[in-house]
């Protein structure tokens, strides 16, 4: 058994209103997973023996938007990164929020325990060229990679089926490298799924969610939605009954389009696999920093099917 974890940015649990593309648009394999609701706030709770809808705390006690750099930080470490700061940080994280992933995340965490992690995304080799990016300006996601020892996956990686571009179907890598052919977001899922089966925690990270919601393009946010129900289809079709997915957000967004900035809405935490026992205390109290400790428990107990949230 495995888990992947499924890192998709600026997502927020909204209302079934016109406003709310994860509503309005369709989403057939959400649907199916959700008891044929949408991924809205009125969908939460569970559905069936292998799929829970946890509303999930963003704001983790700051004032303020949740923002992007704090809101992947805790995911990614599970501790609270705004408390930390005492503030929300917006995109990419600062040298003292760099520091705080990188000196313990989830990476680390599992090669101490003997686990196998890997980060799904691809980057291109024009990426760590860029002065910014050499100059320290990385997202959380490759601030955690690249502490730990697993790799950081290339477009070598890519071509080879052993990773994923970050929007799944390489739409956008096609705009400075035509020479990558597009694939259906069901081919990303099936890479991905490749790698589940050869280690014990894999990681995405889509965020086209969060620049649809702050561009309000409808033609992008059409393809982001049904990119992503595709994708996500088709991973819950194909796992392994043993594998658990969690799917994740770090704030809102996408999910309300009369606003171009981020929401004080709850976020998912969509959980499909073997689900145990939720109590209504757990489902009120459920925040980023969850995340981490519930993976670890997922691998400490999964096989014996008794995991406690």
């Amino acid at each position: 058994m495995s888990v992947l974890l499924l890192f998709i940015d600026g997502v927020g649990l909204g209302d079934d209103a016109a406003y709310n593309p994860w509503a309005a648009l369709p989403t057939p394999s959400l649907n199916d997973l959700l008891s044929g609701k949408s991924l809205t706030k009125a969908a939460v709770g569970r559905h069936g023996d292998g799929v829970l809808l946890l509303e999930t705390d963003a704001r983790l006690g700051v004032d303020g938007l949740p923002q992007s750099a704090t809101g992947q930080a805790t995911i990614f470490t599970g501790r609270n990164a705004p408390k930390f700061l005492e503030r929300h940080m917006s995109g990419l994280p600062f040298k003292r929020l760099r520091q705080f992933v990188r000196e313990d995340n989830l990476y680390l965490q599992l090669e101490r325990e003997g686990f196998r992690p890997a980060f799904a995304n691809s980057y291109t080799e024009e990426y760590f060229q860029r002065k910014a990016t050499r100059r320290g300006w990385k997202s959380v996601s490759t601030v955690a990679i690249e502490s730990a020892t697993a790799p950081v996956r290339m477009t070598k990686e890519l071509l080879e089926g052993k990773a994923v571009f970050h929007d799944l179907t390489r739409r956008h890598l096609q705009t400075f490298r035509p020479d990558i052919p597009e694939i259906t977001p069901e081919q990303a899922a099936r890479h991905i799924l490749h790698l589940l089966a050869e280690y014990d925690v894999v990681v995405q990270e889509f965020f086209m969610s969060d620049v649809a919601g702050h561009k309000q393009t409808p033609g992008l946010m059409e393809w982001v939605v049904e990119t992503y129900d595709r994708f996500l289809g088709c991973v819950v079709k194909e796992k392994r009954a043993s594998d658990t997915v969690i799917l994740v957000s770090d704030h809102g967004n996408s999910e309300d389009m009369r606003v171009k900035t981020h929401t004080m809405n709850p976020v998912p935490t969509l959980v499909v696999g073997p689900v145990p026992p939720v109590s209504e205390v757990d489902l009120s109290a459920w925040n980023l920093t969850d995340i981490v400790p519930f993976i670890h428990r997922i691998l400490r107990n999964g096989t014996s099917g008794e995991i406690d949230i």
